[in-house]
């Protein structure tokens, strides 16, 4: 064997365990291959962890057995196996085939990423005060780097904040300051910040969601009130 592919067997033990190891390496030393199999029981409990710290509502709903036994389940099929411990959920709810729990997942992983997102100034709704009304139709906005939209399946927004309404068929989460905030969307606000992904003047949003919403002129202060745009 090349040093290359020693280079590479071992990579591959480091992540997957000594049983990817091929035969014969190691084979006359023990001391290595112990170290091989604690290290493997170490990073395989060390991604347990990380789930059950990522999704704490996903695995109160499915119950700590059932969740344990996904969890294993997951991490042995190796789809995390690449992955560092803070992205270890990052495909976790589409492994689940509960649609409840997968919800709840998704929402607990866009709740980290809102968390983690780049730092940015929110607008507010006092950036508004003094301007005529051309300008205030002319604002440049775009949707906040933390904001993140999840579309549910089920009746999860409950049992993630226990203030939502049951019914709810999409969630935003913003954090415009060191908080993640979660908010029930209306169809047209959806819509509205689907157009701030890109930078788009106010009046564009105030316009669409005035057509699709009965109370467009409320909704845009609230999602500005939320946290959901970047100040540009």
């Amino acid at each position: 064997m090349s040093m290359l592919d020693e280079q590479a067997a071992i990579a591959a033990a480091l992540l997957h365990g000594p049983d990817h190891l091929p035969v014969g390496l190691f084979a006359e030393d023990e001391a290595a291959l112990r170290g091989l199999r604690v290290h493997a029981n170490t990073i395989s409990h060390a991604r347990l962890v990380a789930l059950e710290e990522t999704f704490p509502h996903a695995r109160a709903h499915l119950g700590e057995a059932e969740f344990n036994r996904l969890s294993r389940a997951f991490v042995d099929s190796r789809g995390a196996e690449a992955l560092a411990l803070a992205e270890i959920g990052r495909d976790f709810a589409g492994w689940l085939d509960d649609p409840l729990a997968a919800d709840v997942a998704r929402v607990e992983w866009a709740w980290l990423e809102s968390y983690h997102a780049a730092d940015a100034e929110p607008l507010r709704l006092a950036d508004l005060a003094g301007q005529d009304e051309a300008a205030l139709l002319g604002l440049p906005v775009c949707l906040h780097p933390a904001a993140r939209i999840v579309t549910l399946t089920s009746d999860a927004a409950p049992i993630v904040d226990r203030a939502l309404p049951s019914g709810t068929a999409v969630l935003l989460l913003t954090r415009p300051a060191a908080e993640v905030r979660l908010f029930a969307l209306h169809p047209a606000e959806d819509a509205a910040l689907d157009l701030a992904k890109e930078i788009s003047p106010l009046g564009n949003l105030i316009a669409l969601l005035a057509e699709q919403h009965p109370g467009g002129g409320a909704a845009i202060a609230a999602l500005i009130d939320a946290g959901a745009f970047e100040r540009v």
